[in-house]
């Protein structure tokens, strides 16, 4: 399997992990905050959930405008429904990646807003590495707000 493949089912597990661990969050707890410096459990839901399509579009040229726009289309209330704003998302970064041949992925590029350049196969890294950072945060605020979640949570 090409690096590109391993990323891609690297990218539909840790999508699918997430969803999970999203499905967990109760509505009630959205405005919970761990500390004045943290984001809302709402806020980290939504900006998780968020990732695939914003990276996405970003990818693909968006500027800040649109990226705000787009990040206030996809904000849900309900986290199930986070979980199918990442499930899309993740599906238009694969399908992304999957048209481009050898030499686009690894030597071709795109250049945010904010101004990074990276070729694609950096992005999809990004994208990747991206997920699990927040993934983590989602664990841990789950934890500290006394969900019954562990470790094996992450790993099913």
């Amino acid at each position: 399997m090409t690096g590109r493949g391993l990323l891609l089912n690297e990218l539909d597990w840790i999508v699918k992990n997430c969803c999970a661990l999203l499905k967990l969050v109760k509505a009630a707890d959205l405005d919970w905050r761990p500390a004045d410096n943290f984001r809302t459990l709402g806020e980290l839901a939504n900006h998780l959930g968020q990732i695939p399509a914003v990276d996405y579009r970003i990818i693909k040229g968006d500027g800040e405008m649109e990226i705000e726009r787009l990040e206030q289309s996809l904000a849900r209330e309900d986290p199930a429904e986070l979980a199918k704003v990442m499930q899309d998302g993740a599906a238009d970064v694969r399908r992304f990646m999957e048209r481009l041949n050898f030499d686009e992925y690894e030597n071709g590029s795109a250049t945010a807003y904010f101004g990074r350049t990276q070729t694609h196969a950096r992005w999809l890294l990004e994208i990747v590495t991206h997920i699990y950072h927040h993934r983590s945060q989602l664990f841990m605020c789950l934890k500290l707000h006394g969900y019954e979640v562990s470790t094996r949570d992450l790993y099913t």
